[in-house]
């Protein structure tokens, strides 16, 4: 489930690798793509590549977090059946070890598509949960632990020109919608129903036993919150850029 963090860090990295330099100073190791270059997509896929021993510990002076972990604050997913589920303090290890296998950009119509897969994350955090899945009631809070491999996802963005009343012209993403696919998996959610530890380890074993329909009745909801939640955070990261820095 937590597959998708990788697609906001590799939108901003797009946005950076394509060419800033006259705007910044640029450290050595980030190389930069003219937006003219006819392997523009090659180029890019072998900046995001040679980051990737960086971004392990972030790069700060442009807003691009660590990805060991990769945290996530807080995660709202709701339902109008009644199913809520929050996870808050969510650190995800195994982030750096992505590949971007497909990407398209298109800076006419400022649209941006990528896929990527992930062969292994494993997740730390705090979960509330409320209703029911899989036909069972389930209630409780708590930490809870996961491990999530062979992910694969795409995400598609489309970006618009914003002239701000300073007469400046900004980047703002409108739309930032994901796909993710999750190829196995388990997750254990520690203090179920108050720490009854017999209906917590049924409800365990039910979601683990069924993990293909657990992540299944899960997914719509967690890829439209998540894809919310990263377009508010993409949209306050390129805003500190003019639309003519970005694509001179």
């Amino acid at each position: 489930m937590k597959c998708d963090v990788l697609f906001l860090v590799n939108l901003i990295l797009l946005f950076l690798i394509v060419d800033l330099g006259q705007s910044m100073d640029l450290p050595d190791f980030l190389h930069i793509c003219e937006r003219t270059d006819p392997n523009i997509i090659n180029c890019i896929t072998e900046s995001v590549e040679s980051l990737k021993p960086y971004l392990q510990k972030g790069v700060p002076e442009y807003n691009i977090p660590s990805l060991e972990p990769l945290l996530l604050k807080q995660l709202i997913v709701s339902e109008k059946s009644g199913l809520k589920i929050s996870a808050k303090n969510v650190e995800a290890y195994g982030a750096s070890d992505f590949t971007i296998t497909d990407l398209k950009v298109n800076f006419d119509d400022l649209t941006f598509a990528m896929d990527i897969k992930l062969p292994h994350l494993h997740v730390i955090g705090t979960y509330e949960i409320n209703g029911k899945i899989l036909l069972l009631p389930i209630e409780g809070s708590g930490p809870m632990t996961g491990n999530f491999t062979q992910c694969v996802g795409s995400v598609n963005i489309h970006a618009t020109k914003k002239q701000l009343p300073s007469g400046e012209n900004h980047v703002q993403i409108e739309e930032f919608k994901m796909k993710i696919t999750v190829g196995k998996g388990n997750l254990n959610l520690e203090n179920l129903f108050g720490g009854e530890k017999v209906l917590g380890d049924v409800i365990n074993s039910a979601i683990n036993s069924n993990f293909d329909a657990f992540v299944k009745e899960l997914q719509p909801l967690i890829e439209r919150t998540l894809s919310d939640a990263f377009r508010e955070i993409a949209n306050s990261i390129v805003s500190n850029f003019t639309y003519e820095q970005l694509f001179p």
